[in-house]
């Protein structure tokens, strides 16, 4: 895993957490609302109420009333249990009645008025006569028995302050709702995105990316899946490569089995019915023939092996080791065997102090493929050229040789070459050749030990 991965993984927040910062900022959010609606409307409420009459017209609303209470009731003023009657589901409101300054009702039977002013208190109670002051508003109301002078006490101000904090608290309580709401709204659509994301993968459809938002667990969440994704599409891509390249090798193989069987069989048909003529032309067309059966052997043996380097089987890798003391007695095995045919090698060895690890089966097999191929195709009058440097983190080696001038052309394969590079694969390395003109190039890329290939 990717250091970089690793710290986006550590920076995530868990949608717990970020959930309850919402919340948190959201109450936050809507208590300051509410103080701020509560104070403004508060105040602006209070300068209007005590502004205007609007207080005045209220009481003068409930004395009309009143008055069409007592006179469709024929209600006395002492009539206290009547007068409850009309007080009832007036909350917030006190009555009182005089006559000639005497308290006759209250709505509270045992209540005490008391007025504190700069030089003077005045208390009042229900059969008691109080003197009349002008700050307070007598109405007069036609009881059954008698006019009297109603006094109506209502706290208007603090019944519309309180209508009006419940209307901030609803208001400020359906803000914070949908805060909520449009804020889960948009995890669920991201949800519900990845669900559609992972449906269209179920369909197969790998290049479609899954969306990443965010910084919390549904993001670790989608890079996950990405990256599961990836992982499926680079499969299916190394799966559908392979069989292109095994449909190729088949094809030519066909043709590289074809031309040489076809040889062989004009041959043989030559000396079945006799047609050749003297010692020497029958032994030049045994000479083709076994020419031929060998090359056909060959085909088979390099067939094989890239079938046995292709199987998915794991690789046992040998411990690391000094790269020189790996590569070295090999190299010189396989040089040694060349020099017998008459080729010639130009060194460049430079193998420093890295360690590789390898499957030395599979290196034994990877320098036949490669003597083979030199004699095949080298060229006797130019040196092979063999280098060897340690870079990025790799080992890398360098095959370089000319081409033979052929007057036949040679039936040649692929297969030695996609078996070196089905067992580099396999080792963890890889291989690439390359032919410019009449020199041929093969590079080995071995990683070394503790070291990533840049």
């Amino acid at each position: 895993m990717s250091l970089n991965k690793l710290k986006r993984e550590k920076n995530h927040k868990s949608i717990l957490a970020q959930f309850f910062l919402l919340l948190v900022g959201l109450g936050l959010l809507c208590g300051a609302l509410f103080a701020v609606l509560h104070t403004a409307i508060g105040s602006a409420l209070e300068n209007y109420l005590l502004s205007s009459d609007f207080l005045e017209t209220a009481i003068e609303k409930r004395v009309n009333n009143l008055q069409d209470y007592v006179t469709e009731n024929q209600v006395s003023a002492t009539d206290s249990q009547a007068l409850s009657q009309w007080m009832r589901g007036k909350p917030l409101t006190l009555m009182e009645i005089y006559r000639s300054n005497v308290l006759v009702y209250s709505s509270y039977a045992s209540y005490s008025l008391s007025v504190e002013g700069d030089d003077f208190t005045w208390t009042a109670t229900e059969g008691e006569e109080v003197p009349t002051y002008d700050w307070i508003s007598y109405y007069t109301v036609d009881f059954a028995d008698g006019e009297g002078e109603v006094v109506l006490y209502s706290n208007d101000l603090y019944r519309y302050s309180t209508y009006a904090t419940i209307a901030e608290v609803l208001l400020c309580s359906v803000l914070f709702l949908v805060g909520f709401l449009v804020a889960f709204q948009r995890t669920v659509s991201y949800m519900r995105q990845i669900s559609l994301e992972i449906q269209a993968m179920e369909g197969g459809d790998l290049n479609q990316p899954v969306t990443v938002r965010g910084d919390n667990d549904l993001t670790a969440l989608a890079e996950s899946l990405d990256a599961m994704r990836l992982a499926f599409r680079a499969q299916l891509e190394r799966e559908s490569n392979t069989y292109a390249a095994n449909q190729a090798l088949i094809s030519q193989m066909s043709h590289d089995l074809r031309t040489p069987l076809t040889t062989l069989l004009i041959y043989t048909e030559i000396l079945r019915y006799g047609k050749y003529q003297g010692e020497d032309q029958l032994r030049g067309y045994l000479d083709k023939i076994d020419e031929k059966a060998q090359q056909i052997k060959q085909l088979a043996e390099n067939l094989l092996e890239y079938s046995l380097a292709s199987q998915n089987r794991a690789v046992e890798m040998e411990p690391p080791a000094p790269a020189a003391g790996i590569f070295q007695p090999l190299l010189q095995e396989m040089a040694t065997f060349l020099e017998q045919y008459g080729y010639t090698f130009q060194w460049d060895l430079a193998f420093g102090e890295g360690k590789v690890s390898v499957h030395t089966p599979y290196l034994r097999r990877i320098l036949d493929n490669l003597s083979s191929n030199i004699l095949k195709y080298a060229s006797l009058r130019e040196p092979i050229f063999l280098q060897a440097r340690e870079q990025e983190g790799a080992l890398v080696f360098s095959f370089r040789n000319g081409l033979k001038e052929q007057e036949e052309p040679t039936e040649g394969t692929c297969v030695g070459l996609s078996s070196v590079e089905a067992m580099m694969e396999k080792m963890g390395g890889s291989s690439h050749a390359e032919q410019a003109g009449k020199t041929f190039q093969i590079t080995l890329v071995f990683p070394l030990a503790g070291q990533e290939i840049v």
